[in-house]
């Protein structure tokens, strides 16, 4: 009897470990009432200065979600690659990929990114969640140390108004 139950506790871990990605890779950032979305921590890679490429996967709560949307019998998954510009709080989809449960691509869809404009990200979307993982890391990257100020540096002058009069130029006192 434990033997089977120490089989069933451990066959569970595994497929868990499998659905998903329990080696951290894939982070559970945001879910509506459909579905489920993972960050692959891995794919985050800074494109340009500001933009970042970045994979999301899609699963679905309710086995027959994907059969209904998309009239699909065994699809289990979506990948989306995005490209997100932190600096002006936009996205492109560059592709998207089905995948049924043994991994097996389904269906593939690729952009031409070059082609394909920027759109502003929703507020409350899954999109500005995905925008709030990936863009933090940089706003924190880009915060400048704190120096002292030396007393070198040139000192500017300021002559409140009320002390200039229009008949004669102004005094530094």
């Amino acid at each position: 009897m434990t033997l089977r139950t120490t089989f069933a506790v451990l066959a569970l871990l595994i497929c868990s470990g499998m659905a998903h990605g329990s080696d951290g890779r894939w982070n559970n950032f945001a879910e509506d009432s459909d579905l489920r979305y993972y960050l692959d921590q891995k794919s985050v890679v800074q494109y340009q200065d500001g933009i970042y490429l970045f994979w999301v996967k899609s699963v679905a709560k309710q086995k027959d979600y994907f059969k209904r949307e998309y009239n699909l019998n065994n699809l289990s998954y979506i990948l989306t690659n995005y490209e997100m510009d932190c600096a002006l709080s936009a996205y492109r989809i560059r592709g998207t990929i089905m995948f049924d449960k043994n991994r097996r691509e389904l269906n593939k869809s690729v952009s031409n990114a070059a082609e394909t404009l920027f759109e502003p990200v929703a507020p409350e979307s899954v999109l500005e969640l995905a925008q709030d993982e990936i863009c933090a890391k940089e706003e924190s990257a880009d915060l400048p140390e704190t120096e002292e100020l030396s007393t070198d540096l040139p000192v500017e002058v300021v002559v409140p108004l009320s002390a200039v009069t229009l008949d004669e130029p102004p005094t530094i006192q």
